[in-house]
């Protein structure tokens, strides 16, 4: 059962580097399990910077073998970890900055650092853009408090406007299966999201 679920979840969640599955509670005569534990790893969604580690988790599940699809999904949460280098990387892709690093920091903080053009903006090569993550829907997005270069505030009217051109800073409801971000929180450096998922999704 775990190798069949697996071979659904690209389709479903985004294509990854790799799923895992692990199944309890399965029972054969009705193809159902109680939980079902999935991890995936460098998983790619639309919208989203590459997701290091995707845990979903699924209660009282019901699989149809034969169509290799899932027929009931009572409820379903999942758990995402960014790391800075990946969503440093997805700002560049998407053309919001020309280059940049980030820091993710407790419990809830982020700060980039413009090392290129920022799009649309004039601002300094150098300059700290500085706020607060939080939880917006299906989206992350980040609160900037403020924006300095050469240890001076580059003012609110800047800080508002590099808000607009960077966020979402990760959007997770652009695949089959959206998610809705409960919590947003930093821990030993890495960005963790925790989401739930409505279980039409699932069986759809």
């Amino acid at each position: 059962a775990a190798s069949e679920i697996e071979a659904t979840l690209p389709e479903a969640l985004g294509p990854a580097d790799s799923y895992e599955a692990t199944v309890d509670g399965f029972r054969l005569t009705s193809s159902s399990a109680d939980r079902v534990a999935v991890i995936g790893r460098r998983v790619a969604r639309e919208g989203s910077p590459v997701i290091a580690r995707l845990d979903v988790t699924l209660w009282g599940v019901a699989f149809d073998r034969g169509a290799g699809e899932l027929t009931r999904v009572d409820s379903a949460r999942a758990v995402a970890a960014f790391v800075p280098q990946d969503l440093a990387a997805y700002l560049i892709d998407q053309g919001v900055v020309t280059d940049a690093s980030l820091t993710f920091s407790e419990p809830d903080r982020m700060s980039i650092r413009v090392e290129g053009e920022l799009r649309g903006i004039r601002i300094p090569v150098g300059a700290e853009i500085l706020g607060r993550l939080r939880a917006s829907g299906g989206r992350v997005v980040l609160d900037v408090e403020s924006v300095r270069a050469a240890g001076l505030s580059l003012g609110g009217r800047i800080a508002s406007e590099v808000g607009r051109r960077i966020n979402p800073i990760a959007d997770l409801t652009e695949e089959d299966i959206a998610l809705d971000v409960t919590r947003v929180r930093v821990s030993n450096g890495v960005l963790v999201v925790e989401a739930t998922a409505d279980p039409a999704d699932l069986t759809r």
